[in-house]
């Protein structure tokens, strides 16, 4: 795990609220054709990331809000899909390479990480943004930055 703590400026996406972790696949495939099928992921600067909007640790895995976005371009547009704003704030960011089964470690490694070094958080979604397709890893890992919006 790489840790640090940085501004990050707001985040205009385009979202596909889903309630459950097992709806996040299938939102997230969703929010990936789409953009595909617009030519959006060709463009460097999209992201695909996934917003919680409710703790796993205070809410029952299948009632947790989560929404599965996009951030907002030219060519991407959807009746079915949400414009929403991260706003700009300063964050935990962990890096991770990390199996499929390791998120819910990971987030409580970054969340230990924030409790031992003075922080907490503002309130504001932690969200984690996904920088591979897992499937076609030669180990299936995950490439993720993870966020947690954060005060000293």
């Amino acid at each position: 795990m790489k840790v640090s703590v940085q501004d990050i400026s707001a985040l205009s996406l385009l979202a596909n609220p889903c309630v459950g972790a097992e709806n996040l696949s299938a939102a997230l495939t969703r929010v990936v054709h789409l953009a595909m099928e617009k030519g959006a992921m060709e463009d460097s600067k999209t992201k695909i990331l996934t917003i919680f909007h409710d703790s796993f640790r205070d809410t029952p895995a299948n009632k947790v809000r989560m929404s599965a976005c996009i951030t907002k371009s030219k060519v991407l547009e959807a009746p079915f899909l949400d414009a929403i704003t991260v706003n700009a704030a300063t964050c935990i960011k962990g890096d991770f390479e990390i199996g499929i089964h390791e998120f819910s470690s990971s987030w409580a490694s970054l969340y230990g990480w924030m409790n031992a070094n003075g922080f907490r958080t503002t309130g504001q979604d932690p969200f984690e943004i996904y920088h591979n397709d897992y499937q076609s890893h030669p180990e299936k890992k995950c490439i993720v930055s993870m966020y947690i919006p954060i005060v000293k």
